[in-house]
């Protein structure tokens, strides 16, 4: 038996309007399903990216266990992998979006831009080859 990879990546905010707008229209992620108020699920790839509401969603409900981290100011770290030929033009859509860089790293074969969501999630953008993961 193995772990094949991870599906779904989920992180909070209270704000969901916010997370749409950033995630949706200015990191172009697809929207699969909204829940007012609740939920954002978006197509990161090959993989989801969960976006709840902790009030919502750390209380009894029907459809998941209660779940939830208070927000702010917690936060988490995740990355979403880019093509190499695309670094630059993401660094000027975060530019042209008014987003802060908190850090550029160049790895042994990898470049990184990391940056904050609305909710105060560090976010990185990753190109391949930092790890062994297949893409």
């Amino acid at each position: 038996m193995k772990i094949n990879k991870i599906v779904e990546t989920c992180i909070y905010s209270s704000d969901l309007g916010s997370m749409k707008k950033f995630y949706v229209d200015i990191l172009g992620l697809p929207l699969v399903e909204e829940e007012n108020d609740k939920l954002i699920f978006l197509k990161a790839g090959k993989s989801m990216l969960l976006v709840f509401n902790p009030a919502r969603t750390s209380v009894d409900n029907d459809k998941l266990p209660t779940h939830g981290a208070a927000t702010p100011p917690a936060s988490v770290h995740f990355a979403m992998e880019i093509e190499g030929h695309d670094y630059q033009r993401w660094k000027e859509l975060l530019a042209k979006n008014n987003i802060p860089m908190e850090k550029q790293v160049d790895w042994k074969g990898a470049k990184s831009l990391y940056f904050r969501d609305p909710a105060g999630n560090l976010v990185e953008l990753i190109t391949p080859g930092e790890w062994p993961v297949e893409s």
